[in-house]
């Protein structure tokens, strides 16, 4: 990244370990990768929101089941 820039930030015990755990059940390789996607998922759902889209449906492709994914944030977007 020829054009990164260093930030720093300060997590509460949990939030860390949620990080924590998120970087090593996702396979990411560092922790900065980890927001890195994370922010751009939230990006793509608030892009999404602005065109009215509130819901997000997850499907086991093993066996079709679905499940909605409330996001608060989402739900209370303006359009």
């Amino acid at each position: 990244m020829a054009n990164s820039k260093r930030v720093a930030f300060t997590f509460d015990e949990r939030s860390l370990k949620t990080l924590e755990q998120m970087t090593s059940e996702g396979e990411y390789t560092s922790m900065a990768d980890t927001v890195r996607e994370s922010l751009q998922i939230n990006r793509a759902l608030q892009s999404q929101a602005k065109h009215g889209y509130t819901q997000v449906i997850m499907r086991n492709p093993d066996n079709g089941e679905e499940r909605v994914v409330v996001i608060p944030r989402l739900q209370n977007f303006d359009h």
